[in-house]
């Protein structure tokens, strides 16, 4: 009996060692392989790629981001920045501008404020062909801040207008949706929902409670503490963040004693991959999860709503649809926000989907190619198109004057 054990032993032994070379051999100086046309990635993977180390070490110098412990990521003041050939700057305040803003609107000027992601902030074009600008051009007694910051979810947007933007008195507040705006409201460290992000880092979430939100504010309060968290404690990490967020998948990240043997490495891969292939979330699962990013977002929108109507201004939600959107609204595809958009409006919401201002500037023409910049956002002939949309519907629900007959 003894004999039989120590060969057990010994064969097992060498089928280790065996495993352990082949592993080695194979992940050499390496996380991630090609094997047999997919990508295989040992776990733990880490949670953040070298470039997004990168990015943190930059986010340290006088760049166009900068790190906010409130807000996550916000625009730092008085930066510059060229990337793809597109100039991006920003005032005395950090929002996109090359003026500075008093904090009272001047005699016969309507001062509007827009709030929200990449398609307020301008993404891909220069300053003088995003719809922030065209707006001003076309109305002068009109002026518009652009306090639209890359990747936000409407929760730091709306933070961003009750602790920055409400202070300069806007006679209307612009709140931009997009169409991811409602994932990013159920995330809180942005390389889980948008993996090859340039912005690594944390945010602050509303979270459902009873019939309100709860806010988790940002778990960091410095860029330095982040970055220590994730290179010296990583578990510790996600159990700070992983909570709430709704694409957190902290087996897929979590570290072991054991992660010094590269073949456990493997059996953890293994094992880790069947688990998935065979744990798929049931209908139950996969109906909660929607409800919660639909209730998420409904909520935050009315909290925005109220809180701008409570300082005397007007609230517009405007939907920014992508190209997609708009392909499928031209062929008589409702957008899947459409629900959305009645129901808030039958809540006495000022709402503006620009998919079907799109589709009529487009008229019968099934390519869009014209109006959308190379990365998605509009191109200069896109936000034309969305600043007539605007002013046309302020004129029509009677919001601004010295409108004539609206177009």
């Amino acid at each position: 009996m003894i004999k039989f054990l120590s060969k057990v032993i010994l064969v097992a032994f060498i089928s280790w060692l065996v495993l352990e070379g082949i592993a080695q051999l194979v992940w050499w100086g390496r996380s991630c392989v090609t094997l047999f046309g997919k990508n295989v990635c040992l776990l733990p993977e880490p949670l953040l790629t070298l470039e997004q180390r990168e990015a943190i070490e930059d986010l340290k110098e006088a760049r166009y981001h900068q790190f906010d412990p409130l807000l996550g990521w916000s625009i730092r003041p008085n930066s510059r920045v060229r990337n793809d050939d597109i100039i991006y700057a920003s005032n005395d305040i950090g929002i996109r501008s090359p003026r500075h803003f008093d904090r009272t609107p001047p005699p016969g000027v309507t001062r509007l404020a827009a709030f929200g992601p990449s398609f307020v902030h301008g993404d891909e074009v220069a300053y003088e062909s995003t719809w922030e600008y065209h707006i001003e051009r076309q109305r002068p007694d009109l002026e518009v801040m652009n306090w639209g910051v890359n990747g936000y979810g409407t929760d730091q947007a709306f933070l961003r207008y009750q602790t920055q933007g409400a202070a300069y008195a806007p006679h209307v507040v612009i709140i931009g949706f997009e169409e991811e705006s409602q994932l990013r409201n159920v995330n809180r460290f942005r390389p889980f929902y948008a993996f090859g992000t340039g912005i690594p880092l944390t945010k602050p979430m509303f979270v459902l409670d009873g019939d309100g939100l709860r806010l988790l504010s940002n778990p960091f309060s410095s860029l330095t503490q982040l970055a220590e968290k994730i290179r010296i404690d990583p578990n510790g990490f996600l159990d700070v963040v992983c909570p709430y967020d709704l694409f957190c998948d902290a087996e897929r990240y979590r570290t072991s004693p054991w992660d010094v043997i590269k073949s456990y490495r493997v059996l953890h891969t293994l094992a880790f991959e069947l688990g998935r292939a065979n744990g798929a979330p049931s209908i139950e699962q996969q109906a909660q999860r929607e409800e919660t990013i639909k209730q998420t977002s409904l909520r935050l929108v009315h909290l925005f709503v109220d809180t701008v109507r409570k300082n005397g201004s007007i609230p517009v939600l405007v939907m920014f649809p992508g190209r997609g959107t708009v392909e499928r609204y031209q062929k008589g595809q409702a957008p899947a926000y459409a629900e959305g958009v009645r129901l808030l409006q039958n809540q006495g919401i000022y709402v503006l989907d620009l998919a079907a201002s799109f589709v009529e500037a487009n008229g019968p023409n099934l390519d869009f190619t014209h109006l959308f910049a190379p990365g998605g956002h509009y191109n200069d002939a896109g936000n034309q198109v969305v600043s007539r949309a605007i002013i046309n519907f302020l004129c029509q629900q009677q919001i601004i004057g010295g409108c004539g007959t609206p177009k």
